[in-house]
């Protein structure tokens, strides 16, 4: 089900387009895979008259773009074309009549990954846009961008998190976090397995959804390289919110040891087992927990296996 903020936000798309004042570019904040992915194709469906191809990415007038699987950057090559790299990319196709006749769109998947390259490339597009093109840049992290770019689109907030895929993992999570710490060696074993249970579980639930989106005219390979980077690129952004509910865990554990007012806990309905557990750590011992907790995040962003990082970090707690 859609929030109001989701609803409130389309009703502002459907008056624009019914007075045909569409901005020509949009800024959609939200989980670029969650809340913000699915704006986008309500947006796309809008403009091409829920054409089937839309549902499968498909459609000859849009141009879809995300973080290449290894760099996981969006490179110049995928907004202009390079002397080495003649992909397609937004410039040529927005120079191009579109095959309909209407609109063309490109649709930028995480764009706080373009290298600042890409980013100087597509603010000579933002600032002299062709007429009926429209370009969505999805990210959950604006700041990253230039402010030049942001300044030249229409922003529109959504979900911060993407509420039907945290339910898939928040209330694990939490049964976990309501355990620790671990009491012995075998017991944070055990507490890493299922935070890396959790993860696994993610993966097979995006592979599932995602797959059934993959356009049916590429390779074997070329569809099982696109079904990783886009099941990766979802459980990144799940285990980024994962990692964020952890560390405010750790921060109200903090709170009730500087014995700070319960209406400033994120977790108050938690607040029997923040109790417990902020009575057998120090002001010291709190900070640190919540600098593992940023610590785990760096290493899963250097691609360590996240067994490893989690048992480094429950082993931690004992």
């Amino acid at each position: 089900m859609s929030s109001k903020r989701f609803q409130t936000a389309w009703e502002g798309i459907e008056k624009s387009w019914a007075n045909g004042q569409l901005a020509h570019a949009y800024l959609l904040q939200g989980a670029p895979h969650g809340a913000a992915l699915r704006f986008a194709e309500c947006l796309l469906n809008l403009i091409f008259d829920n054409h089937p191809q839309v549902q499968t990415r498909a459609h000859p007038d849009t141009l879809w773009l995300e973080p290449e699987s290894k760099s996981r950057q969006i490179k110049i090559s995928q907004i202009r074309p390079t002397k080495t790299d003649r992909r397609e990319n937004i410039v040529e196709r927005f120079s191009t009549t579109s095959f309909s006749g209407g609109w063309k769109a490109a649709i930028i998947l995480c764009a706080d990954r373009m290298t600042d390259q890409a980013a100087n490339a597509l603010l000579k597009t933002l600032e002299e846009p062709p007429s009926k093109s429209i370009l969505l840049l999805i990210t959950n992290e604006p700041q990253s961008l230039l402010p030049t770019i942001t300044s030249r689109c229409q922003r529109i907030v959504l979900t911060d998190e993407d509420e039907e895929v945290s339910n898939h993992w928040k209330e694990p999570l939490l049964d976990i976090l309501r355990d620790l710490p671990p009491r012995s060696a075998p017991e944070a074993g055990l507490a890493a397995a299922r935070l890396a249970a959790i993860l696994k579980e993610l993966y097979k639930l995006f592979e599932g959804e995602e797959s059934e989106s993959i356009p049916e005219d590429l390779t074997a390979k070329e569809t099982k390289d696109l079904l990783a980077a886009r099941t990766t690129a979802r459980v990144i952004e799940a285990r980024t919110d994962m990692l964020r509910t952890i560390l405010l865990w750790q921060r109200d554990i903090l709170f009730d040891v500087l014995e700070q007012d319960a209406s400033a806990l994120h977790f108050p309905e938690e607040k029997e087992s923040l109790e417990r557990q902020a009575r057998l750590c120090t002001r010291a011992e709190a900070l640190r927990r919540m600098a593992a907790v940023e610590e785990m995040g760096r290493q899963l962003d250097r691609n360590l296996p996240a067994e490893l990082v989690f048992s480094n970090y429950t082993d931690g707690l004992v």
